[in-house]
């Protein structure tokens, strides 16, 4: 994780020398507020969904790894499919059943969890003021947004190099 903050950080440095480059007064403030807003949704998310992952392990008990290792039942052994209306009444059964509703009920806490929604509402603020005062660009403002997913990106590219490298 360690890693991942890095590259966050040299990302960011990377836009705030940018900006002095570039002769937009307001350059840096939407970068920055961007940046700031989508790093508490992304973190939010995180804490969230490992609320929710902790909760499912914690009640269903060790076996659960090998539950989610073959949630959709991928490496069982039946019958082929023989054409896709056999696929689909499949399926109708199992959403029949309420596989689907109690999947959505399991993990809408993670979906409508207050850290997330507190970034998000951070975001539409931070737009709104923006807006208010005059002060909004849109491309330096989508360019702050985009530090966290292109950092994320990098990590994951990085991670899976180390990894095959060992």
């Amino acid at each position: 994780m360690r890693g991942f903050w890095i590259i966050l950080i040299l990302l960011d440095l990377g836009v705030i020398a940018l900006s002095f480059v570039i002769h937009s007064p307001y350059f840096l403030l939407n970068t920055q507020l961007a940046f700031i807003s989508s790093l508490l949704i992304v973190m939010g998310s995180f804490y969230s969904y490992k609320k929710v992952v902790q909760k499912s392990t914690a009640i269903q008990g060790p076996d659960t790894i090998e539950q989610i290792e073959d949630r959709f039942g991928l490496y069982e052994e039946e019958k082929p499919l023989q054409d896709a209306k056999e696929l689909f009444e499949r399926e109708k059964e199992r959403v029949k059943k309420g596989g689907a509703l109690k999947h959505f009920l399991h993990t809408s806490g993670a979906f409508f969890s207050p850290y997330r929604l507190i970034g998000y509402g951070v975001l539409a603020l931070v737009v709104l003021w923006l807006i208010g005062r005059g002060l909004f660009e849109p491309l330096s403002f989508l360019l702050g947004l985009a530090i966290v997913p292109v950092g994320t990106m990098l990590y994951a590219v990085l991670v899976a190099k180390d990894q095959s490298s060992m």
